[in-house]
């Protein structure tokens, strides 16, 4: 496992359709939590289709009982070449690196910054082009994750959708200086480079990496969302929520056609991958 340096990064505590639909079961003591994958995707109206998920083996026990229920996603960058390939391979060797990581005994959170780092250096080396990533965990009825850029992870409890990661966009800097005072509001919202991410797979040392301090307890009735921005920009947390708290049990299809039904300008990719807690 790559040790890690301090002074590399910066760890902020705090996109042809596929799908998947298979029940699985952990037991923790004596109580039985069971998490329901559902995923959907779309490619809008983009030339190409650069977002790209997987998961772990959520049919073998005896992975679930080591590396958890493991979803990960990745947005590969449109305005660089080669974004399709650059969301695969850091999905693909994030997950890879991960699994080999916790069944040799490594802790999950230094197994997930390890295989976050492996992805990076796999994009950098292999597509010479960019993605972001979310890597979600859930085991022992607890969520942990980490993630680069700007696609959203959300926990969605009892009507309520709360974003866990942190966007890594140029935005976020521009707001600090709006705040100290060293330019206006005005100038801090219509910066062209507002939407610039300033953190992503395929740079040759990653600055910031956001993760969770303390797992998230998780209840029965909650869903863990994973989505690309062509999601949250076509549909507001709002009408996310709503198609979560109705009745239909293919949520992540729904979300999709949602933000399709919008025609929402340049569409982008979308991707919805869903844990959802039963």
């Amino acid at each position: 496992m790559r040790k890690k340096d301090e002074n590399l990064y910066n760890v902020h505590i705090s996109k042809g359709t596929e799908r998947t639909e298979k029940t699985l079961s952990m037991r923790e003591n004596k109580e039985m939590l069971y998490v329901l994958p559902d995923n959907a995707q779309e490619i809008g109206y983009r030339s190409e289709q650069q977002d790209y998920f997987s998961y772990s083996d959520l049919m073998d026990f005896d992975e679930i009982a080591e590396l958890g229920c493991v979803a990960v996603l990745g947005d590969g960058m449109g305005g660089m070449e080669n974004g399709r390939n650059a969301s695969i391979t850091g999905v693909k060797t994030f997950l890879d690196v991960y699994s080999d990581n916790m069944h040799n005994g490594v802790a999950l959170q230094d197994s997930m910054l390890d295989a976050l780092y492996a992805a990076n250096d796999a994009v950098l080396n292999d597509s010479g082009s960019g993605s972001t990533l979310i890597g979600a965990v859930v085991k022992k009825n607890k969520l942990n994750w980490i993630s680069v850029g700007d696609s959203h992870l959300y926990l969605y409890r009892n009507g309520l959708l709360r974003q866990l990661n942190k966007d890594h966009i140029y935005a976020e800097l521009l707001d600090d200086m709006c705040a100290a005072g060293e330019i206006s509001r005005e100038e801090a919202l219509n910066n062209p480079e507002r939407g610039a991410l300033t953190s992503y797979l395929g740079v040759p040392e990653i600055e910031l990496i956001d993760m969770n301090e303390q797992p998230v307890p998780l209840r029965m009735g909650d869903i863990v969302v994973l989505c690309t921005d062509g999601l949250y920009r076509a549909l507001t947390n709002e009408e996310i929520s709503k198609i979560l708290s109705s009745d239909t049990e293919e949520k992540a299809q729904a979300l999709v056609d949602a933000a399709m039904l919008k025609q929402y300008e340049g569409q982008d990719n979308t991707t919805v991958v869903l844990l959802k807690i039963i």
